[in-house]
C-alpha cells in the first residue's frame, strides 16, 4: 500500500469535489449549488441538520468547519448569525465557498489548509463541526488533537466519520470484496471516488477513544438505503424501507460533545 500523504489526500478531492459529478451544471454556478443541495438534503433533512447543528444556537458565536467543501453546512450557520470560519485542503474548496456565500449574501472566512495544521489560537471556537472528513486526512489523530486545541473548553463538538459497525461496512462490502477482488478497505475508500487515498471506519467505542478532550458524548448513526443492501439494483427500493435500522445499521455515525 502506498503512503498517504498531504499531496495525495489533496490531489484527489481538488480533482473530485463532493458530489460534482453527480450534479449537472457547471461547477460554482448557482444552479451547481441549488442541484446539490437537493441531494444532500436527500440524505439529510433540513430538520435533521438543524437539529444536527443546532444553528440558532450560535448566533454571534464564531463557528470552525474543518473540511469545509461547497460550504452547505457554514452557509446554515452565517444565516443563523454565527461568524463562521472554513477550512479545507483544497482551492477549489475555498472557490466553491467563496461563491456560494457571494450568492448567499452572508460573510464568512476560507482558508486553505490541513486539518492538521489549523491556523487560529488555542480555545478560538465556540462551535467545531467536521462532516465526514477527519477520517480522511493522512493522521487523524493530529487532526482531532488541532480541532479540540482550537475549541474553546465547554465548546461543541459535532462531527461525522464512517460507521464500521454499519451494514455496508460488515454485510455488503465483504461480498462485494469477493466479487470484485477489491480490498473491503479500497471499497471503503471508493465511496467517494476511485482513487481516493484513504477511509477509515469506526465503532462507537473507537469514535469514543479517538475523543478524549470530549465529555458527553452523543452517538448515533444514520444513512442506510437500498443501493447498501443490494448494489445497483437496490437503488430502486424506498429509503423508508430502512429508516427503522439505520441507528444501528447506518453507514454514517454521528457524535457530538463538549471540550473537557
Amino acid at each position: 500500500m502506498s503512503e498517504i500523504t498531504t499531496d495525495s489526500v489533496q490531489a484527489f478531492w481538488q480533482r473530485n469535489p463532493l458530489c460534482a459529478s453527480a450534479v449537472p451544471h457547471e461547477l460554482g454556478s448557482r444552479e451547481y449549488f441549488t442541484y446539490y443541495d437537493g441531494l444532500r438534503e436527500h440524505n439529510e433533512s433540513p430538520a435533521f441538520s438543524a437539529q444536527l447543528h443546532e444553528y440558532a444556537d450560535f448566533a454571534g458565536k464564531r463557528v470552525l468547519d474543518v473540511g469545509c467543501g461547497n460550504g452547505y453546512v457554514l452557509q446554515r450557520y452565517a444565516e443563523a448569525g454565527a461568524q463562521v470560519d472554513g477550512v479545507d485542503v483544497t482551492d477549489m474548496a475555498i472557490d466553491l465557498c467563496t461563491k456560494r456565500f457571494g450568492f448567499a449574501g452572508v460573510d464568512g472566512t476560507f482558508t486553505r489548509t490541513t486539518a492538521e495544521t489549523l491556523p487560529f489560537a488555542d480555545d478560538t471556537f465556540d462551535c467545531v463541526c467536521s462532516m465526514g472528513v477527519l477520517h480522511h486526512v493522512p493522521d487523524t489523530t493530529k487532526a482531532i488533537s488541532e480541532v479540540a486545541r482550537v475549541l474553546k473548553p465547554g465548546g461543541r463538538l459535532i462531527i461525522m466519520m464512517y460507521h464500521r459497525n454499519s451494514w455496508l461496512y460488515r454485510v455488503t462490502f465483504p461480498w462485494v470484496s469477493i466479487l470484485t477482488r477489491k480490498s473491503v478497505q479500497q471499497l471503503v475508500n471508493e465511496v467517494d471516488g476511485v482513487g481516493n487515498p484513504k477511509g477509515d471506519v469506526y465503532t462507537r467505542k473507537e469514535l469514543e477513544a479517538a475523543l478524549p478532550e470530549i465529555r458527553d458524548l452523543e452517538m448515533f448513526s444514520r444513512l442506510l438505503q437500498g443501493w447498501m443492501f443490494l448494489p445497483y439494483i437496490g437503488r430502486v427500493l424506498p429509503d423508508a424501507l430502512f429508516r427503522p435500522f439505520q441507528n444501528r445499521l447506518g453507514w454514517f455515525i454521528y457524535a457530538k460533545g463538549w471540550r473537557r
